[in-house]
């Protein structure tokens, strides 16, 4: 560990030197934020800890001329333990009338929705601690180069991924581990990543219009899943492996103001994905299916209270019976949030609903602005329902509390 705070200090140090000269030769075209948090959260059953964090999050970037570097390191503490530092994103962007480029790790984000991602599809996901986590801190970067046409409300955005990044799922052995969709437990053998090279690169573009009161956006992409499904390897005892593998996916976002009312959509349709099943009658252990996923949803405030209220529905079309997943999924998501004491006191409560099982997460929130960049919150994460995305974790509703210092 005291190893680990010396590499940690060293490079922070390098850092903020590098910058200091840089900034000094460039006229100020370096920058260096952030902040630094602590957060404990326990257990409604039985106390036990689910988080114990500290983290340093800088944000580091520097500009000359039509050039720019952004780099985000992050440092964890979490349980006692210093983990290896997390180079979050780092790249380069080169900046022109028409073109721009981008080439390096880093987060692109598509989509409309709020904490669902349907045609948010080139980043994968940190899905280590389910949904609990912040939104921003869910969303994984990929390393590759992207490059933006834009000619007055028109933009094109292309992106290749050279190699994959898959998503981050739980520990089969902790308690975000999710139900595993076989009738008997079954041993999982280790997976492997699509090798490096060419043919296994990832393809995305969007383009986009943005007009006075109303924006519109059209994707597609040709990736591999962020997740992998699990192919039988036998029945006897069952044996299953995580195989990951290519799909297609094109949809549309869009967004606009109606009188009081922002509404938003977004939907894909998804080719030849696949869906876990009895493997009795799939010996593979699932199915390939096109599926299609939409949302439709409004932003609205009344009496300073602000709303916000999404429909989000999963079809997959040509279903089976033996599948695991039923032919229709549909979920609800609401939000609610007010700020008191002169803008410094924000209350939000921010709630899943599924709605077949039926179950729910709801996650309210209360944070206190104490000084400028200082804040002090609490919150919890309630689980409601006995099965469902959210009702499988009835036993973990959980309690937190912490600081966040931004400079």
């Amino acid at each position: 560990m005291k190893k680990s705070i010396r590499i940690v200090a060293i490079i922070a140090l390098a850092a903020l030197a590098a910058l200091a000269v840089m900034s000094a030769a460039a006229d100020d075209g370096a920058a260096i934020n952030g902040y630094v948090r602590s957060k404990v959260g326990a257990l409604v059953d039985g106390g036990d800890y689910f988080i114990a964090e500290n983290v340093l999050d800088l944000r580091l970037s520097y500009t000359l001329g039509a050039a720019g570097f952004y780099a985000n390191p992050v440092l964890y503490e979490r349980d006692g333990a210093v983990l290896p530092v997390e180079l979050r994103e780092a790249y380069i962007d080169m900046r022109g009338d028409l073109l721009d480029v981008r080439v390096g790790k880093q987060q692109i984000i598509w989509g409309k929705g709020d904490g669902v991602f349907i045609t948010d599809i080139v980043s994968p996901k940190d899905l280590s601690q389910f949904l609990i986590p912040d939104f921003e801190e869910l969303r994984l970067a990929v390393t590759g180069a992207k490059i933006n046409l834009h000619a007055g409300t028109h933009g094109l955005e292309l992106a290749w991924l050279p190699w994959f990044t898959p998503s981050v799922t739980p520990s089969a052995t902790g308690i975000w581990a999710p139900t595993m969709p076989f009738a008997t437990t079954p041993t999982i053998q280790s997976g492997t990543l699509p090798g490096f090279n060419l043919g296994n690169s990832e393809y995305f573009a969007r383009y986009s219009w943005m007009g006075s009161s109303f924006d519109v956006s059209l994707m597609g992409g040709w990736f591999w899943n962020d997740t992998p499904a699990y192919k039988v390897v036998s029945l006897g005892p069952l044996t299953v492996k995580p195989e990951y593998y290519q799909l297609a996916a094109g949809g549309y976002a869009v967004s606009g103001a109606l009188g009081p009312f922002i509404l938003r959509s977004e939907g894909a349709f998804y080719g030849n994905k696949r869906f876990q099943g009895n493997p009795m009658v799939y010996p593979d252990g699932y199915a390939e299916k096109n599926e299609i996923q939409y949302l439709v949803g409004s932003d609205f405030s009344v009496a300073g209270y602000n709303f916000g209220v999404q429909f989000i529905q999963d079809i997959i079309l040509d279903h089976e019976d033996d599948l695991v997943d039923d032919a229709v999924k549909n979920t609800a998501t609401f939000v609610v949030a007010k700020t008191f004491l002169r803008d410094t006191l924000t209350v939000e409560v921010f709630s899943y609903v599924g709605l077949a099982a039926p179950d729910a997460l709801i996650k309210p929130k209360v944070t206190l602005d104490v000084s400028d960049g200082l804040e002090v919150f609490a919150g919890a994460y309630i689980f409601l329902g006995d099965s469902g995305d959210f009702g499988q974790y009835d036993e973990n509703d959980g309690v937190y509390a912490g600081a966040k210092l931004s400079f």
